[in-house]
């Protein structure tokens, strides 16, 4: 018996014209089904663009908003240098330990993960490979 294998499907953004013909139909019939069909869109996707048009009207539906990041995985300049410092005095100390210790001194408040050590780590030359050693 063949195993189905569930493959995901890409589902394109939204364009303005689907968007704007999904609203006109709602208006006219206040069917958000038959709205949504006639748009190809989900009713998922009726009730996020709806109330932004009835706050801003036809241009709260013209574009998407923005999901940028705001801090780019910025580690901030304290928590840098006590990684540099802690990783020079203590070589052999991975990226757990130095997060864990860091964390503990912030009295375990979660300011930076075992990857943002290892980052910085990196940028200051201090993150490589292990060598092997010879026997």
């Amino acid at each position: 018996m063949k195993e189905k294998i569930k493959v995901k499907r890409y589902i394109r953004p939204t364009t303005f014209a689907q968007r704007r013909l999904m609203i006109e139909i709602y208006l006219k019939t206040r069917n958000i089904s038959q709205s949504c069909k006639r748009a190809e869109l989900s009713i998922n996707t009726f009730r996020r663009w709806y109330p932004r048009y009835l706050e801003q009207g036809i241009e709260g539906i013209r574009r998407p908003k923005k999901h940028t990041r705001k801090n780019l995985g910025r580690v901030p300049e304290k928590y840098a240098c006590r990684i540099i410092e802690l990783k020079k005095k203590n070589p052999s100390w991975g990226r757990r330990t130095i997060a864990s210790v860091i964390v503990k001194e912030n009295n375990n408040k979660k300011v930076i993960s075992p990857g943002g050590v290892q980052k910085v780590s990196e940028r200051a030359g201090l993150w490589g490979k292990k060598k092997e050693i010879d026997i």
